[in-house]
This record gives C-alpha cells, structure tokens and sequence, in this order.
C-alpha cells in the first residue's frame, strides 16, 4: 500500500497559529470535507477518539483518525502545525507532524495497512527532519511522496 494515492495537495498543509487540540481537529476535519467527507461528523469522531487516546508520539508526531459509516474511500489530510499541539499526553511532546485519517468503518483493515505505512514513513531515518523543513503544503506534499517512493 503506498501512501501517495491517498495524498492530495490539497489536504496537504502549514497550520500556522492552531491554538489547541480542538482546533486542530477542526481544520483537520475542514481540510477533509474538501474530498467529501462529513466535517461535523469527523470532527465528533476525532474529538471523541483524542479524548480516549491521545494518538501522539514522543517523537512530536500525532496520527488522529477515525472510520465513519458515510466514507467510501479513505482521505488522509497531512499537515504541519509549527510550535506544535499537545494532544492529551503530558509525557509527549507537541506534536508538528500530523498525519489525519478517515477510513471506511467496512474496511478497517485498510485503515490500520495505511496507518501502519504511515508510522514507517514518519520513523525513517531523517524522515521527520525533513518534512518540518516544509514552509508550504506544496513542499510537504512533495517531501511526503519523495517518503513514499524511497520506502518502497
């Protein structure tokens, strides 16, 4: 499964001045309605989901997902929100990677192959590094299928 079907230049971004965790979410959710999917119901379900398991990482990378019954195909809406957001986990970092998933609630497997992928990506070696060097979407995006690619 390669990342780079799922991406898209347009859900692709900078977050400069995102104050919390609920706003991240909500223009996460807003970055997502532009493939179709439901903004209001996707943020409920972000929110609901970071309330009982904040999906960050010590390594400053957060991975908020959800599967709704009124999504077809998948979208991932990758962003960076410099000076970070903290999710929920005192011991965490905040995080300035954030990688956004809405699944299909029928195929969840899909959902946890791309999520896996996903964590691959962010853990190889310089790979965080050089995506917190994107000052725009265009240049995260284009880090991002350059990731893809060298991971097979």
């Amino acid at each position: 499964m390669r990342l780079e079907q799922y991406l898209h230049p347009d859900r692709t971004l900078v977050l400069e001045g995102v104050s919390d965790r609920d706003d991240l979410l909500v223009r996460l959710a807003e970055a997502a309605a532009t493939a179709g999917v439901d903004s209001v119901e996707l943020q409920a379900s972000l929110l609901d989901r970071e309330s009982r398991a904040p999906t960050s990482t010590p390594e400053g990378v957060a991975f908020p997902h959800a599967l709704l019954e009124s999504v077809e195909d998948t979208v991932v809406v990758a962003a960076l929100a410099p000076g970070g957001v903290r999710l929920g986990k005192a011991d965490h970092p905040p995080s300035d990677v954030i990688f956004c998933m809405v699944g299909s609630a029928k195929a969840p497997w899909d959902h946890v192959r791309l999520l896996a992928r996903l964590a691959r990506i962010a853990r190889g070696p310089g790979a965080l590094e050089r995506l917190r060097q994107a000052r725009s979407g265009a240049e995260l995006y284009e880090e991002l299928v350059r990731e893809d690619r060298a991971h097979g």
